[in-house]
């Protein structure tokens, strides 16, 4: 006797869209693009939104906190300037000299975009024109990585993919500007957008891509994104997300990172925004001697949820994985860090660490963190720590003395311990736009 799960009504919103949409999205009628959907849908339908009897979901409990299944952001029906988009994203970055890729509402928008500066250097299309008529190597890059537990969040996205940008760069190609792929959703009523990047850094190639996700308007959205990253032999990539979406959107982003031999792979992740927020992070080392660096800040107050998860695949011998999180905690908000490294049987001389920390400004605020470590093999050198605590009292009665008022040392002191995560941003114009909002997010503190 076999017993039906009963879905909740997020779940059954979300089949009654799949449903209803399946025969127009994008590769629709291509057999390719079709199999790729059916299958994702079919591992999504089958255990239904995350909860928190799954052990990777036990602090960010999906079924209970997500209530309904917004519907699909509509196509762009008003008039969006590059003006708008400049608000959405503030002077600093708006300022940004880039190559600029916006996507609104969830499809590629190339009159709104800068993307000229790319021609020669790749290949850019639009994630719909690519599902059309898939080139092999977004065959082999589409959908292939494999998160923990058939995650089915990203299941869900791969079933639902409306849009996004897939960028190849190719062999020994070194962008001296960063690839930036604005992410906005624009709706006056409650929306949803579901978008897909996928991104492949040809071998010896060298590239910085920012990703940043911004609202223009009030409106509740829910957004599930996911980024797909193949890096070649010997490339060398700093990936970048900047969040900073309306407090009532439910922000979840995937990114999935397969790393060849000798790459370089600096990331970080700055999160300011949303009600609810879950970053997670799949980096998969495919090949010897690479590296990779996965940094965070999060900024959260009042009732925000902002949950990072990381999961660091050790396959390969001789590669070095570094993890580092600061969260700064204010009001009733909640941080969750968790960060499994798992090293197999045949990675030998894997150096891998990591490290968590947040400051709590409030005896409201909660942080979880789950450090894990899942080794198979017997020559490495791994660990991980994990700390919280409040602002030193001895540090600011030392500024004070000096003349400084106490909220402006406790506001320079709370800019130090988050500034030695952002700092570990190398472009200097990306890491200058990050200080600055969090000077901006301090001048409001307590608010």
């Amino acid at each position: 006797m076999s017993v039906e799960v009963l879905k909740t009504k997020a779940e059954q919103g979300l089949a009654d869209q799949f449903t209803a949409a399946r025969s127009g999205l994008p590769g629709a009628g291509n057999a390719w693009a079709e199999g790729l959907r059916d299958a994702a849908w079919e591992t999504y339908r089958s255990a239904g939104l995350p909860h928190r009897r799954i052990e990777e979901w036990k602090y960010t409990d999906l079924r209970a906190l997500l209530r309904d299944a917004y519907p699909p952001a509509p196509a762009l029906t008003e008039a969006l300037t590059r003006d708008d988009i400049s608000a959405a994203l503030g002077p600093a970055l708006a300022a940004l000299d880039c190559h600029r890729l916006v996507v609104v509402n969830g499809q590629l928008r190339l009159e709104l975009s800068d993307a000229g500066g790319l021609e020669g250097k790749g290949e850019l299309l639009s994630l719909g024109d690519a599902l059309g008529d898939p080139s092999d190597w977004l065959k082999q890059t589409l959908a292939q990585a494999n998160p923990p537990r058939n995650d089915t969040v990203v299941a869900l996205n791969t079933a639902l993919m409306t849009g996004g940008a897939a960028l190849r760069i190719a062999d020994n190609v070194k962008l001296n500007k960063p690839v930036h792929i604005v992410h906005m959703l624009t709706s006056r009523e409650a929306a949803s957008v579901t978008t897909r990047n996928v991104v492949v850094v040809g071998a010896g190639a060298k590239v910085t891509l920012l990703e940043s996700y911004v609202s223009h308007g009030t409106a509740p959205a829910q957004r599930n994104a996911v980024t797909e990253l193949v890096a070649g032999d010997g490339s060398r990539v700093h990936h970048i997300k900047f969040q900073n979406e309306n407090l009532e959107t439910a922000h979840l982003t995937s990114w999935m990172t397969r790393l060849g031999a000798d790459v370089t792979y600096d990331a970080f992740q700055f999160s300011l925004g949303a009600r609810l927020a879950r970053n997670q992070i799949f980096v998969a080392f495919a090949g010897e001697g690479s590296r990779s660096h996965v940094s965070g800040a999060v900024l959260a107050r009042g009732r925000q949820h902002n949950d990072t998860t990381m999961v660091i695949d050790h396959g390969v011998p001789a590669c070095e994985s570094r993890e580092f999180n600061k969260l700064v905690l204010d009001g009733s908000a909640r941080g969750i860090v968790q960060c499994k490294a798992i090293v197999r049987k045949d990675a030998q001389k894997t150096d891998g660490h990591q490290m968590a920390r947040a400051l709590m400004l409030s005896e409201a605020a909660e942080f979880d963190s789950k450090p894990e470590l899942e080794i198979f093999a017997d020559d490495v050198v791994c660990g991980h720590g994990s700390t919280s605590g409040q602002v030193d009292e001895e540090h600011l009665f030392y500024l004070r003395a000096r003349g400084i008022p106490e909220p402006q040392a406790r506001a320079l002191l709370i800019a130090a311990f988050i500034g030695e995560a952002i700092e570990k941003v190398e472009n200097e114009s990306i890491r200058e736009a990050f200080l600055n909002f969090t000077g901006s997010w301090l001048a409001g503190e307590g608010a």
